[in-house]
């Protein structure tokens, strides 16, 4: 993800560290931005629960907050983590973490607004499906000083053993959120999984390039 995004994104959660270990969060990239809240060493209250072979259960404190999530063996995290006000346990925000290139990558993260998603500040995406196509919705930051912006997806996709060719979709923008559709019949197919990359490109006003993206892995059965 790109630094210059971290400009929109103010996790609250980092607002809670204390002045003197305070940097400039709009230098980090967003692996770095929200690793300060799901870093083992930064929780307190700590417990560590097994799973199975290769992954624990994580619970701990940060500042007011309760983090959980999960870890590999090899202490990588994985998988969805999700901040909760400690006191009244209200949901605050969510993130995916997902191992890319040996690279622990943020996914996606929905930040949350008096109990509602804040889709402006979140990047996540949603899956429908009618009969004949699916339809998928990438909700993206919004950038106030844009001047033009373009989004793809980018897939394969496989069924009774077989993989199809990749393919590429040229995504609708409305606002901060990009609809693309898939046209695909569901009706014999008792089990699909779609792999890809949606890609986001945005010019900003002062000329700088800021690119986005999600990667998608869904079964459909």
């Amino acid at each position: 993800m790109n630094k210059h995004i971290l400009v929109y994104l103010l996790f609250f959660l980092i607002f809670s560290c204390k002045k003197e270990k305070s940097k400039d969060y709009e230098e980090l990239s967003s692996a770095e931005y929200f690793s300060i809240p799901t870093n083992l060493n930064n929780l307190t209250s700590l417990k560590k629960y097994k799973i199975n072979d290769s992954i624990y259960a994580i619970r701990g404190r940060f500042n007011i907050y309760e983090i959980t999530g999960q870890v590999k063996k090899n202490g990588i995290r994985t998988g969805w983590w999700e901040a909760k006000n400690y006191k009244n346990k209200i949901l605050v925000a969510r993130l995916e973490y997902k191992l890319i290139e040996n690279k622990e990558f943020v996914n996606q993260y929905v930040l949350f607004k008096s109990g509602k998603i804040d889709t402006l500040k979140s990047k996540f995406y949603s899956l429908g499906k009618d009969h004949k196509s699916l339809k998928y919705r990438f909700y993206m930051p919004y950038q106030p000083k844009k001047l033009r912006s373009e989004g793809n997806l980018n897939y394969r996709y496989s069924f009774q053993g077989k993989e199809h060719k990749h393919l590429k979709i040229r995504c609708i923008k409305n606002g901060n959120i990009y609809y693309c559709e898939i046209p695909i019949s569901l009706d014999n197919i008792n089990t699909l999984t779609i792999l890809g990359n949606f890609w986001e490109m945005v010019q900003l006003e002062n000329g700088d390039i800021v690119e986005n993206n999600i990667y998608v892995e869904d079964t459909l059965k």
